[in-house]
């Protein structure tokens, strides 16, 4: 710092001063000739208000910390009251998929078409043999039977007066409307292949994926899988998975409630299943949603780990001089209070407000503790800048205008960073993106009010501390001379006054030097281009994929359904379900074959497993038709057909909607739906699967007029994979461009600007590039750690050049790096480590989606203190050569505003080993400053 030592008041009308080394100062006092105007930049006039903000709230801070440190607190404990409306999310189809989707509109006309009676309810039981080999084995067929009998009559929970006063327990059976007669196959499938003649008597053909029974027809294709023929009779010789389906209307609140609890006590009853030969498993909505859930809960045991881990680094290297034991200790703990208040208040208020949880949110706390201890470390190191023999007020202000437009810029670039993730349409990454944005704000917030507060009350501790101990002054214990004038303002803020440049033969300027070599230049280019390369691969290599297991834990039972579905059912078939809203007149024949035509078309697309695959009621009902007497017309007959529990069409009413008249007659259909199935065999993966999808649309776009829908289980995932690419690149330009916007107004130096833009993108380009190297695929998870990579990396690249920026450009460009490094290096070293040691517990969570956060913020922060520390500043001091070799715009073409005093000072640097001392002299209304050359001390 720039001390004005004086020694010695000799007269009003001559003073005499002693004066650091190196410098040599020209003084004259003008009271009353303003300062030169000049054309200042929009940034460099936010950033004069940014600092003239700052110091003045410094100021208030002092005078009534009171408030300032209790507003946070009650916030805080207020936000406790939006529990009330607490309510979760964790509908993965609803969550990953983009709000406008068409999955979105396909999974709307699917619930319209069953919610007619309550809304659906659905829940799968796979069954696989232990050894995974054939259940058609007879104690194994016997077992799955069994087992569906079971499940569907026997397992029961209590009724709670649902069915009358006189039925205590419910089974499905009796909770189930309709027909239930989905696993009705495995009992009659078991009947005939446990007689070999049975199976191959006519009318009985067991083949897949249909099955014959007299004259009608049974799809086994959705129940069985691991199938193997008997290429001699053409009957199912081999069954490695049989899944059993539970599907029923909700009908009213209160069976719905008792089916919840019929799918709770069924979760128990599988997962402490212990069967001899037989494994089972179960899927369902519900069961994905505690499982998500599981996983993101998994992150909150580590979350006290990380409070003390953070709490003890910031009390190990905090420690000051002057600071007794119980400083450190309350500045560790009060400098994590507050951004452990602000996800309170945050997570509170958006309760309030009505937003949901859900379980990704819940890695925001860990990245708050991060940024708010940035925070602290920032501004206990302005503290320490501070000179001692100011007023405290003086102190707390110059701190507030040291730390405050810092910790703005790179506040400022999260919250916009993640406020443009907000505007995705993946509800998922939007809610998680809101969350932090609002957190980061928040903590902004608290942390330049609530712990300078807390600053400001410790400051007064001690120094009555000081007082009633009678101890010396600081720089009396430093052996430093008393300083017997002092300026009321800081010496930064002090007529363009600025510390003295660094110590040239200490190691930051040595080290500057270095960097300043083209050897070292040269060969750091090299290495940028080896990692840019790698990056560049990483990129381009980097898998979209969206896959169910990323969202749970690694021992989750929905790991080993996944395992089933894509090993048998999705390479061996799956159905699609094909909604017709608006069919035509059926009582036509020529509606009939249309619409029949329609079915057709699904049955000839690529990896469909055709006609034999395909349940519509149309065509049973035509073909069952003859064998009733026909003189009712087509809808006289299809009600009584629809009434034949025996031989007719019974079990198809749920797969029809019809128009009645008052008096219960059928007038028509008003809309029905049929299924078909696909099998991708070896083909089975995403991009098969979106190439099916497209082809479904297809065909249902080319009637319209039907108003056809097709709808699949992953359709969701579909939907975000053609998304997720255009997305993640729209999102990350503008955010990109948002933080070069954002760093123009408040570091309004185009050099300092062009250079930290290069930086961030270098290290952006990277985290995604190893990230994909590290086995990381692009998926929203990723999309979400892709734009808290673009907020953190601008912590590390906006700090370096602000302070680059703010020193004199009469300085050279290593005196000016030396200067940024010294003020801000050791902060960002801390920071660093911080946000290190805030993710380390979670490496023991065995979680993809906790593990791509943890890959991610390694990946910023290593890449990020690299950068700030080494490739960033090569790079300012190469662009501050060239500016100065072809007299290009430069930083010095917008000149740091200084705070207007009576008074000019021109610096001139000087490495000489010399003393000076200077004589202060008044003459009339100017004073001049003559400086006598002194010994040079060890800055």
């Amino acid at each position: 710092m720039f001390n004005l030592l004086v020694s010695n008041i000799q007269s009003p009308n001559s003073l005499k001063f002693t004066k650091l080394p190196y410098l040599s100062v020209s003084l004259k006092l003008v009271p009353n000739i303003p300062p030169k105007k000049e054309m200042k930049s929009p940034g460099a006039v936010i950033s004069l208000y940014i600092r003239r903000f700052f110091r003045w709230t410094g100021v208030q801070v002092y005078h009534h910390p009171a408030p300032f440190f209790w507003i946070p607190v009650t916030l805080s404990f207020l936000a406790v009251l939006g529990l009330l409306r607490f309510y979760e999310e964790n509908r993965i189809w609803y969550l990953y998929s983009p709000e406008k989707a068409d999955s979105h509109f396909e999974h709307a006309v699917a619930n319209e078409f069953f919610n007619d009676r309550g809304g659906k309810f659905w829940l799968e039981v796979t069954i696989t043999a232990k050894d995974m080999d054939n259940l058609l084995r007879r104690d194994y067929l016997d077992g799955v039977d069994s087992l569906a009998e079971f499940l569907q009559y026997n397992f029961t929970v209590p009724c709670n007066g649902v069915k009358g006063k006189n039925q205590i327990d419910c089974s499905f059976s009796d909770l189930c409307s309709g027909q239930c007669n989905d696993n009705q196959v495995i009992p009659l499938f078991n009947l005939i292949y446990r007689n070999a003649s049975s199976r191959l008597h006519p009318n009985f053909r067991l083949t897949y994926p249909t099955m014959h029974l007299y004259n009608d027809e049974y799809y086994v294709g959705e129940h069985f899988a691991g199938v193997k023929i008997d290429p001699k009779t053409n009957v199912i010789s081999r069954v490695k998975v049989v899944v059993l389906y539970f599907r029923t209307d909700r009908q009213t609140p209160q069976i719905s409630s008792v089916i919840n609890e019929w799918e709770r006590s069924l979760f128990d009853y599988v997962e402490h299943f212990n069967h001899p030969t037989l494994n089972m498993t179960l899927n369902s909505d519900a069961m994905i949603a505690r499982e998500v859930r599981t996983n993101g809960l998994s992150c909150v045991p580590y979350f006290g780990a990380s409070v003390i881990a953070v709490v003890l680094f910031i009390f190990a290297t905090n420690q000051r001089e002057h600071f007794v034991m119980s400083h450190n200790i309350v500045m560790a703990i009060l400098g994590i209070a507050g951004p452990l208040m602000a996800v309170g208040t945050t997570f509170g208020f958006l309760f309030l407000f009505g937003f949901p949880f859900n379980s990704i949110t819940l890695v925001m706390p860990f990245l708050i503790i991060g940024v708010g201890c940035d925070d602290v470390f920032i501004i206990i190191h302005a503290m320490r800048k501070t000179d001692k023999q100011e007023s405290l007020e003086n102190q707390i202000a110059e701190t507030m205008e040291e730390a405050g437009p810092s910790i703005t810029v790179t506040s400022a670039t999260n919250i916009l960073s993640f406020a443009i993730g907000i505007a995705t349409p993946t509800p998922a990454i939007s809610l998680f993106c809101l969350y932090t944005c609002i957190a980061v704000a928040v903590d902004f917030v608290y942390q330049l009010t609530f712990f300078v507060a807390v600053l400001v009350f410790e400051e007064k501790r001690l120094e009555a501390m000081r007082l009633s101990k009678k101890q010396e002054k600081i720089e009396e214990a430093l052996g430093a001379p008393k300083q017997v004038l002092s300026i009321q303002n800081s010496i930064r803020s002090t007529a363009g006054a600025h510390p003295l440049p660094a110590n040239p033969d200490g190691i930051v300027s040595r080290y500057c030097r270095f960097l300043k070599d083209w050897r070292t230049r040269v060969a750091l280019l090299l290495i940028l281009s080896g990692y840019w390369t790698a990056s560049y691969y990483g990129c381009k290599t980097m898998e979209i994929k969206m896959d169910t297991t990323n969202l749970i834990m690694k021992d989750s039972p929905l790991n080993n359904i996944a395992w089933i579905y894509e090993r048998f059912l999705w390479s061996e078939g799956q159905l699609v379900l094909v909604f017709v809203n608006n069919p035509p007149d059926l009582a036509n024949e020529q509606n009939q074959h249309e619409v029949l035509e329609l079915v057709r078309r699904f049955e000839t697309l690529p990896y469909s497993m055709g006609r034999n695959s395909t349940s519509i009621w149309l065509r049973s009902f035509l073909y069952q038709s003859s064998l009733y007497h026909n003189t009712k017309g087509f809808n006289g007959l299809l009600q009584e057909w629809l009434d034949d529990s025996e031989g007719g069409g019974a079990r198809w009413n749920d797969m029809l909607r019809l128009k009645k008249a008052e008096n219960g007659t059928i007038l028509g259909v008003d809309k029905f739906m049929f299924a078909t199935a696909c099998a991708m065999g070896d083909d089975a993966n995403w991009a098969t699967r979106e190439k099916l999808q497209k082809q479904w649309r297809g065909v249902a776009h080319e009637y319209a007029h039907f108003n056809v829908t097709v709808f699949q289980s992953y359709s969701f995932y579909i939907d975000q994979l053609d998304s997720i690419g255009g997305t993640t690149m729209s999102t990350v330009i503008w955010a990109a461009i948002t933080m070069d916007l954002a760093c123009l107004l408040m570091i309004p130096g185009i050099n300092s600007i062009l250079t930290s833009t290069i930086a961030m993108m270098s290290i952006n380009v990277g985290v995604f590039g190893l990230l994909s190297v590290w086995n990381v695929n692009l998926d929203p998870i990723t999309m979400c750690t892709t734009l808290m990579s673009i907020g953190f990396s601008v912590d590390f690249t906006a700090h370096i050049s602000y302070h680059y920026y703010r020193n004199p450009t009469s300085w050279t460009t290593d005196e000016r790096l030396a200067d940024a490094l010294k003020s801000i290096g050791w902060p960002m070293i801390q920071a660093a480590t911080s946000t290190v040691l805030c993710i380390v517990p979670l490496m023991f969570n065995s979680s993809y989606m906790v593990w791509v956060f943890v890959k991610t913020i390694l990946l910023v922060t290593v890449l990020g203190i690299l950068h700030g520390i080494i490739f960033l500043p090569a790079l300012l001091l190469t662009s501050g050569d060239l500016s100065r070799l072809f007299g290009g715009f430069s930083d010095s073409k917008i000149q740091p505003e200084k705070t207007e005093k009576l008074g000019e000072i021109s610096q001139a640097s000087s490495f000489s080993s010399t003393n000076s001392e200077t004589v202060l002299v008044k003459k009339d209304d100017s004073t001049e400053l003559k400086t006598i050359p002194q010994e040079r001390g060890s800055g």
